[in-house]
């Protein structure tokens, strides 16, 4: 196998697995986020830049809550 197509192959393994971990931490800030307003869509990108990686988390909301009306 050259080193070429395995460097390929860890990347694609590398991205499937950051798409699942994201798919599940934007259940849970979902789920989060709906506790204090009212949450329409929520996007979530990763990009990486040298060894670290920007998550940014956009919103589209109707409604925030007052702080009084969180259920607990």
């Amino acid at each position: 196998m050259d080193v070429q197509r395995l460097t390929r192959m860890l990347e694609n393994d590398e991205a499937g697995s950051m798409r699942g971990t994201l798919r599940v931490a934007q259940a849970d800030l979902m789920n989060l986020l709906c506790e204090f307003m009212d949450v329409k869509k929520l996007d979530m990108r990763v990009e990486k830049s040298g060894d670290a990686y920007t998550l940014t988390v956009t919103a589209e909301v109707d409604k925030i809550y007052d702080i009084g009306k969180i259920s607990g």
